[in-house]
């Protein structure tokens, strides 16, 4: 070796070496659960309850849907088909995580539905993201 030139010392190179090291590991693990957490995400609703009632001279159309999911919904619509090719959508807006929301109808203009008969309900549900979710299901109107 020659005179006057100085090294680091083999003790301070290894523990450089275990700081680059722990620190580029925890830099991967971070970015690999973020990953993770965002490929898990997932739109998922509840029906808590659709109600179709036609009492008299009136018909009530109400839905309360509850978000399931980990993922805020941007839109939520409920559809109920009645007779002879009439409908009417409620529109239950966006939904946190958790939350529960409803809409109702009271004579929506042009229904038409018959006591004791099955009807068919879609659920359409949009995330924030452009994921979608659409759901179908049979309710019976009571009187």
């Amino acid at each position: 070796m020659k005179a006057g030139k100085r090294g680091i010392s083999p003790l301070l190179a290894t523990i450089i070496l275990a700081a680059i090291t722990v620190s580029a590991g925890l830099v991967i693990y971070n970015l690999f659960f973020s990953t993770v957490g965002t490929l898990n995400a997932q739109l998922s609703i509840q029906v808590v309850s659709v109600d179709v009632v036609k009492a008299s001279s009136h018909i009530l159309v109400s839905a309360t849907i509850k978000n399931t999911g980990n993922k805020p919904i941007s839109s939520c619509t409920v559809t109920v088909y009645g007779d002879s090719g009439s409908s009417v959508t409620l529109n239950l807006g966006p939904i946190d995580v958790g939350q529960t929301k409803s809409d109702s109808a009271m004579d929506p203009h042009g229904f038409s539905v018959t006591a004791g008969k099955s009807y068919i309900v879609t659920i359409s549900v949009e995330a924030s993201d452009g994921s979608t979710l659409d759901k179908s299901m049979s309710v019976t109107c009571t009187c």
